[in-house]
């Protein structure tokens, strides 16, 4: 229903509308009425002729009218739906940054002296642009070989993941590598050994880091559904149980940014798990290997010897050198 200034509008509308076709009339009949010549038939041949060129001014005028106003609310529509275009992009990007990935990186097997390049570099790149490095996960295994490779070192290293000495943890993740192990025709108990093997292959090498930049070391339960890797710009966040991830070594990851929801979710989840885990240990520049072995020992129930060390140190060179190679091409490529 009009409101009642609307309908003032209305009503002033169609009285100057009938106040000018009055005035019009009455001027026309005014100009018409003087002429003593002009008869009733004549009058009403002008009105046919001026009838039939209205009706074919009304066409013209129908059919260019049509075509003005159908270009113009095309025009009209084609800029609004723009409009909501820009505004529905503009909302698609701000939650894209809190929600979404800003890139997505399929799962490999390690072949051919290539590790997912398309990964790598970007994490090569977030790792020489970062003051803060964060790992979490079941197996820091390639963590040392990458930092030890960086042109740039991180101010602060956190890594978390299992601990050596926790025999059920363990043979869980190794039941998990089943899935891309067995044409070796390992079976639980030995992936379950050489899963240990890499722990604490990747402690000692954590260790040898120190000089570098301390290192705070956790060891947490970890249920192996997935790892990340935190820098000052993004994290990288890989899912063992993803669609894609069956059967492939290396796992599907996904990369967000730092002004993303899960970057501020996890980043905090694994400052606090420092807070309250029980045991955790912080390499520093001052300790020497009588440091490394105490804690060792303690860790795996079990004695652990100079030769140990040097055993696992020796190894660990040998088990990430084809990683360490692949590094050096990826620096190249990128040019740092």
């Amino acid at each position: 229903m009009p409101t009642p200034p609307r309908k003032l509008r209305n009503t002033l509308s169609w009285y100057a509308f009938g106040l000018s076709c009055a005035v019009t009339l009455l001027a026309a009949v005014l100009m018409v009425f003087p002429d003593p010549a002009l008869t009733r038939a004549a009058v009403l041949s002008s009105i046919g002729l001026n009838l039939i060129a209205s009706v074919a001014f009304a066409v013209v005028f129908s059919v260019l009218s049509s075509q003005v106003q159908q270009r113009g609310m095309e025009e009209n529509i084609a800029q609004h739906l723009g409009d909501l275009a820009t505004g529905l992009r503009a909302e698609v990007a701000s939650m894209h940054k809190g929600f979404m990935p800003t890139a997505v990186y399929p799962s490999f097997d390690p072949v051919d002296g290539t590790y997912g390049d398309a990964f790598n570099k970007d994490v090569t790149a977030s790792l020489e642009a970062t003051g803060f490095y964060a790992f979490c996960g079941p197996s820091a295994r390639y963590v040392s070989a990458r930092l030890a490779r960086s042109r740039h070192f991180p101010h602060q290293v956190r890594v978390a993941m299992l601990n050596p000495g926790d025999k059920l943890a363990i043979s869980r993740r190794a039941t998990d590598r089943t899935s891309w192990a067995r044409l070796a025709g390992k079976d639980n108990s030995t992936l379950s050994e050489e899963l240990r093997e890499e722990l604490v292959m990747s402690t000692v090498a954590l260790f040898d880091y120190r000089h570098i930049c301390p290192v705070d070391l956790a060891y947490i339960e970890d249920t192996a559904t997935y790892r990340f890797e935190i820098f000052d710009d993004a994290i990288y966040l890989s899912w063992y149980h993803g669609p894609q991830s069956i059967s492939k070594e290396m796992p599907e990851s996904l990369r967000f940014a730092a002004e993303s929801f899960l970057y501020q979710l996890l980043r905090l989840d694994l400052m606090r798990r420092f807070e309250i885990v029980e045991s955790r240990v912080r390499f520093e520049a001052g300790q020497d290997d009588t440091f490394l072995i105490a804690h060792l020992t303690a860790v795996l129930g079990s004695s652990v010897s100079a030769a140990d060390l040097e055993r696992w140190r020796r190894r660990y060179r040998e088990y990430t050198a084809d990683f360490t190679g692949y590094l050096d091409t990826v620096y190249a490529e990128l040019r740092i």
